[in-house]
């Protein structure tokens, strides 16, 4: 595979090439491509002899970045045409699996890399490195320090192939990594069920819920370097606390991913700040960006939802069947209304524990009474508040006029719970 690097041969473009070097020896690439694009719209008349004077400059680029290269290949390509399309069917048709550029060029009639990089990202199907210094990257490349990458984590699909992209970079030498994630109070409480006193102070026990789960985000990471987690109540713009979070971190690069759009919006709001206004290096990676085989998720925390009917308890075998028979927990939960004069939590405590299937003395059980109006909602928060990896529930499958009035929990919760909703139908009518 090949490392394509944007160049308009200025001073600041050096940076992109060296870095481009430094990943490829890291990474094992084969090739570094330099390659330089003349806009017609901007050259106008002049389109054919700036090709012919640019390119003994950019002969010249390729030889001093060859110069030790081996056995990493270094050629340019000067391209006629409009800069962003030209640069990404280059990556393209190169075969490249990187394509870097500098954060701003000079120049008259040569591309100016500054001002296309937002373009590029939005529309490569590859990861895009926008370079603002390169000396992090060459130190790394030569085992002098680890890498210091800062992931913008969150629970959107948007992460997956930054997060893919994170491992394949601590298999390649050390990488020390910030995993940033910046919450709304009251968007976090409502989650988890947490009571929030204050939009701008840092709650405690939100920020170990947070962590807890973005620990388990971020996986099982290879290779060396220190992790560590940085939640930060938010008010205001993500991008912004991002930048906070970066300097105050001394990150070399900013590892975001990217939902990539049309017209006006052609990256999210949170990429196309960072590439903005950050001081530091950042790594786009698309969202569309094919990331390989997935890792087999395991269940080892099941939260079943039971109302103690006999078609409610129903539920609460596969619980123990899904988190496996070692290491696993699995929390009863039932939500009682707060108007409900029946028993009282410890009796309904029992009645839950003498639910367990015989033999289970690998899986811990846990009870768990609710009390409040909102069963789904309550079953919901419940599930974020203990980490559950899957939530198991059994419903009647109510259809028609029935259903309308009813409403149907497991309908509700397959709606509005971030957890995957096993949901168990009845076996027979």
């Amino acid at each position: 595979m090949a490392i394509v690097c944007g160049t308009d041969l200025s001073e600041l473009s050096r940076d992109a090439h060296a870095v481009a070097l430094a990943i490829a020896r890291r990474r094992g690439s084969r090739e570094v491509v330099l390659a330089t694009v003349i806009d017609p719209q901007v050259a106008g008349d002049d389109t054919a002899a700036r090709a012919e004077e640019v390119r003994p400059q950019l002969d010249a680029a390729v030889e001093l970045l060859a110069a030790g290269s081996a056995p990493i290949k270094v050629r340019g390509e000067v391209i006629v045409g409009a800069t962003v399309p030209s640069l990404v069917a280059a990556t393209e048709t190169e075969g490249g699996e990187l394509l870097v550029v500098a954060s701003k060029g000079h120049g008259k009639t040569l591309m100016k890399l500054g001002g296309i990089a937002g373009g590029v990202a939005s529309a490569a199907t590859v990861p895009v490195l926008v370079v603002r210094d390169a000396a992090p990257f060459v130190a790394w490349a030569k085992g002098e320090r680890p890498l210091k990458v800062m992931l913008g984590l969150d629970d959107s699909a948007s992460c997956e192939p930054a997060l893919a992209l994170l491992r394949i970079l601590r298999t390649t030498g050390p990488v020390d990594v910030v995993a940033a994630h910046v919450y709304y109070a009251d968007d976090a409480a409502r989650r988890y069920g947490v009571r929030s006193n204050s939009m701008i102070e840092s709650n405690p026990e939100l920020e170990r819920l947070l962590t807890r789960d973005l620990e388990r985000r971020l996986g099982q990471l290879p290779g060396e370097g220190a992790i560590s987690i940085r939640p930060r109540c938010g008010l205001g713009r993500i991008g912004d606390h991002l930048l906070e979070i970066a300097d105050a971190e001394a990150v070399d690069v900013i590892v975001v991913g990217t939902r990539q759009k049309g017209g006006l919006g052609r990256l999210s709001s949170v990429s196309s700040l960072l590439l903005h206004d950050a001081k530091q290096s950042v790594w786009c990676v698309p969202s569309s960006l094919v990331t390989g085989r997935l890792d087999v998720p395991r269940f080892r925390v099941a939260v079943v939802a039971t109302d103690l009917s006999d078609f409610g308890n129903y539920a609460v075998p596969y619980g123990y069947t899904l988190v496996g028979e070692r290491g696993g927990e699995v929390h009863l939960v039932h939500v009682r209304d707060e108007d409900h004069e029946g028993a009282n939590a410890a009796d309904i405590e029992r009645r839950l524990l003498a639910l367990v299937p015989p033999n289970q003395t690998g899986v811990t059980t846990r009870t768990e009474v609710v009390v409040g109006d909102d069963t789904a909602r309550l079953i919901g928060e419940t599930a974020e508040r203990l980490g559950a990896d899957v939530v198991v529930i059994a419903s009647r499958g109510r259809s028609g006029i029935t259903r309308a009035l009813l409403g149907s929990v497991a309908d509700k919760l397959l709606r509005t719970c971030r957890r995957p909703v096993l949901v168990l139908r009845p076996p027979t009518e």
